[in-house]
């Protein structure tokens, strides 16, 4: 089987060595992509691996070249009504015209896609209705009509995929900080988020980006940091503020924790053992931890995470590692714990 990896700017090298471990060959790369062939006979590879580093995953990609946006426009025109022979559609299809992040690219994709919308409604009206630019975020392949843009002329073109989280969220001008924007992307990794009432601790909560959102889905949180939050998210009815080292907190037993936040910059290794203590003492059902990863081997720590005797899998019974859109030096844990 062989896919088409997306990943972000100079993280190809990480995705790389990210898919060796999971027996697949390496056939090429470019900017932000990589060509790779999976081994499904092989006795660790039954299934496309979850990865951390991977945007979206197209299955089985066609490559096309060509010179001109009429040329390409024609040729994706080809493919798709090959694919739709013998169908009938009856619910919205995903169309989506992916490109790799360089901006030159950017206007060539819309010309292309907008032709191409053009072409296909002149041929089937009723199907070009139905067609869709997003698709629900799923570690499971969807069917549809992708186009990945590697460069100028050369387009990747397949009819299943699997589309990461990488979601670009918009900012709330009343969020303290723009790590706001990484817990909110959290909430779609996970498919879940705070309800009115839940109990939220928010370790390293100052000044306040990842209190505030629970906030606004009217969640309780106790916040924990030594440093001071945002003035109006201090003097919020649902806030409690404890000023103490957010690594050393401990819940008082009667606390039922609905949810964990942990934005700390702090090493992987030292916020790691916090996580498995609050886990291990089953202290939260749910929980959403941002890892710095610009000091460290990410891969290392991802192996320590899902290690079933010392990280925190054996502790859930649903943990996700991605870097998200908004993730810079970073990479996102979501999970739920066995309880």
């Amino acid at each position: 089987m062989d896919l088409l990896l997306t990943c972000k700017p100079n993280y190809e090298p990480l995705l790389a060595r990210e898919l060796l471990l999971h027996d697949c060959l390496l056939k090429t790369h470019g900017s932000c992509w990589i060509l790779g062939r999976l081994n499904l006979k092989s006795k660790r590879t039954q299934q496309i691996p979850q990865l951390c580093f991977a945007q979206t995953i197209l299955i089985n990609p066609i490559k096309i070249n060509a010179y001109s946006v009429n040329k390409l426009t024609g040729k994706l025109t080809e493919l798709f009504l090959a694919s739709m022979k013998g169908k009938y559609i009856k619910h919205p299809l995903p169309a989506l015209f992916l490109h790799a992040d360089v901006q030159s690219l950017s206007h060539r994709v819309k010309s292309v896609e907008s032709n191409w919308h053009n072409k296909i409604s002149k041929i089937m009206s009723r199907l070009e209705k139905l067609l869709i630019n997003s698709v629900p975020l799923s570690l499971e392949p969807v069917e549809g009509f992708f186009v990945y843009f590697s460069d100028f002329n050369q387009v990747f073109v397949a009819y299943s995929a699997i589309i990461g989280s990488c979601q670009r969220m918009h900012m709330d001008k009343n969020a303290p900080s723009r790590s706001y924007l990484k817990v909110e992307e959290a909430y779609n990794f996970l498919n879940c988020q705070p309800q009115a009432n839940e109990q939220v601790v928010d370790l390293g909560a100052a000044p306040g980006g990842w209190t505030y959102s629970a906030l606004k889905r009217k969640a309780k949180v106790i916040a924990v940091d030594n440093a001071r939050l945002d003035k109006t998210i201090a003097t919020h009815p649902n806030v409690t503020q404890l000023k103490q080292d957010a690594l050393k907190f401990n819940p008082e037993k009667k606390l039922n924790v609905d949810w964990l936040f942990c934005d700390i910059t702090e090493k992987p290794e030292i916020i790691l053992p916090v996580i498995r203590r609050w886990l291990k003492h089953g202290w939260c059902r749910k929980f959403i931890v941002n890892l710095k990863i610009g000091r460290c081997d990410p891969l290392e720590i991802i192996r320590k995470i899902n290690d079933p005797d010392t990280g925190l899998i054996g502790y859930c019974s649903l943990l996700k590692v991605r870097q998200l859109y908004h993730d810079r030096q970073e990479i996102t844990l979501v999970g739920k714990h066995l309880w």
